[in-house]
């Protein structure tokens, strides 16, 4: 039973380690694509949709390698808990590198994002003290530690609603009378 949990455990660990370097890698490809400063509704939608497929392909993964790793069994249950914690792991990582990178390797990106959010509020019309009161809330939220809380927390809540629907799909209980 012990190898078990710590099979499964370090399982979650390697797929979290993988999701959180892909989420980092596609933010990074954004950055420096200049996608973020060309940013449209379609655009949007497409990194959606490009986060989400991998999002959804990896806890896929994931959730099938632990349940070979249980003789074919996973539980409803036993998916979610197991994707929401693959969520804390990815997100841990993710929000690392993510926090690694501003602070060390890139620390322009906070104050691009500053202009970028300025010059957006300039278009919208706002005054002077509108924009400078904006500024200050802008730049408490693009801190670095807030932004590795926010990725942890949205990453938790993403995976834990898309283990709601995966976990469904593949979960194989294990025979009530099966010995």
């Amino acid at each position: 039973m012990e190898t078990t949990t710590t099979s499964k455990s370090l399982l979650l660990i390697k797929w979290g380690i993988i999701g959180g370097l892909l989420s980092f890698l596609v933010s990074v490809v954004t950055q420096y694509s200049g996608l973020a400063e060309d940013f449209s509704e379609t655009l949007g939608w497409v990194s959606f949709l490009v986060t989400f497929v991998i999002n959804v392909t990896v806890l896929f993964l994931a959730l099938k390698e632990v349940r070979a790793q249980q003789g074919g069994f996973l539980s409803y249950g036993e998916g979610l808990g197991s994707s929401t914690l693959l969520g804390g792991l990815w997100g841990i990582v993710a929000g690392g590198f993510n926090y690694i990178y501003i602070n060390f390797i890139d620390d322009a990106v906070i104050q691009k994002q500053m202009d970028l959010a300025r010059q957006r509020l300039e278009d919208q019309g706002l005054s002077e003290s509108q924009i400078q009161d904006a500024e200050k809330i802008t730049n408490m939220m693009l801190g670095p530690g807030v932004q590795f809380i926010t990725i942890v927390f949205v990453t938790v809540l993403f995976m834990f609603v898309l283990g709601l629907i995966v976990s469904g799909i593949m979960k194989r209980e294990k025979p009530m009378f099966d010995e």
